[in-house]
């Protein structure tokens, strides 16, 4: 019979784990409180104070520095010719050597 068959038995063994994690799922979600607002709070505390020092953080204080403004108009206007240099000198090297 096709109830005897190995892909039959893997079906019913594999049906039968997802409803248990299903179900388990659902019975902790309905279980499990939300967070209080000390900890909503204290999570939001700490999310700001890693956002300071994250690149959105610094690049927030870049705003707002004139100086440091400055400095990378300056070195994106240097930088910018070394990158098509190194460009154009990649692409000549590239084709030099295929001939």
């Amino acid at each position: 019979m096709w109830m005897q068959k190995k892909w039959f038995k893997l079906l019913i063994w594999l049906l039968s784990s997802s409803f248990f994690f299903i179900a388990a799922a659902i019975l902790i979600s309905m279980f499990r409180f939300g967070p209080t607002e000390q900890e909503s709070m204290s999570f939001m505390g700490g999310m700001m104070k890693a956002m300071e020092s994250s690149l959105m953080g610094l690049s927030m204080q870049v705003k707002e520095d004139a100086k440091v403004q400055k400095l990378m108009l300056q070195s994106v206007q240097l930088a910018f010719p070394l990158i098509v240099i190194s460009i154009a000198g990649g692409i000549y090297v590239r084709f030099r050597r295929k001939v």
